[in-house]
């Protein structure tokens, strides 16, 4: 049943952003950090609201002060035949001198490989995420930003034109941390100008355009 489910609505899933923000504030200098991904759009089936499971696992690493750099394996879709990875930059912008604000910028880029089809693609991406700690010495952050994907071919699947040149989305999130653990909760509204009542599936949002989605990340940290 999943799989009859997911595949007419591929197209939107895999240029939407698939897991957490891998890195809200950069890694300090030296740092590592492993995590998983579990969560993504969210569709009505049966009456009821139905999240994609769409899963990834990632590894980040601090190069400098402020300055960071993530890949992940997307676990999902191995599953369904398709090789996708996923790399990014974290620079930070700027930061509070009290350390308690700050804005990173995120350029990165998707690559999947298709097995069944023996296609490539690649999908770059842009985030900018401010992030708060809003309690002294804690580590706990709430964030948000705005992202986008941008579609680089002129067709999609079946030789229909391609008409989504950007799939721009906005994210509300949560880090906690503990010691060397965190914690993501995280909600995206996901192509909010795209309209979605003609769809053969019925996305789960408040308007006729676009979907939410809601993702849970987990992270441990070492080395710094």
């Amino acid at each position: 049943m999943f799989k009859r489910l997911i595949l007419p609505i591929t197209a939107l899933l895999v240029l939407a952003a698939c897991n957490v923000t891998r890195v809200v504030k950069p890694l300090e200098k030296g740092e590592h950090q492993v995590s998983a991904s579990l969560g993504g759009p969210a569709i009505v089936f049966s009456g009821a609201p139905l999240p994609i499971p769409l899963s990834s696992v990632a590894y980040a690493h601090g190069l400098d002060t402020g300055l960071s750099v993530s890949a992940g394996l997307h676990t999902t879709s191995l599953m369904f035949g398709v090789a996708q990875m996923d790399a990014s930059l974290h620079a930070r912008l700027w930061q509070a001198k009290n350390d308690r604000f700050g804005l990173t910028m995120s350029p990165g880029a998707h690559f999947f490989y298709d097995f069944n089809e023996q296609n490539t693609r690649v999908y770059p991406q842009v985030d900018l995420g401010a992030w708060w700690q809003y309690r002294e010495n804690k580590d706990h952050l709430l964030y948000g930003g705005v992202g986008s994907w941008f579609e680089l071919y002129r067709e999609k699947a079946h030789g229909q034109v391609q008409d989504h040149e950007v799939l721009p989305y906005v994210t509300l999130g949560h880090q906690f941390r503990w010691d060397t653990w965190s914690f993501q909760v995280e909600a995206r509204y996901l192509g909010m100008f795209y309209r979605n009542d003609e769809l053969v599936v019925t996305y789960l949002t408040p308007f006729n355009t676009g979907t939410s989605g809601l993702y849970f990340g987990i992270g441990k940290s070492f080395g710094k």
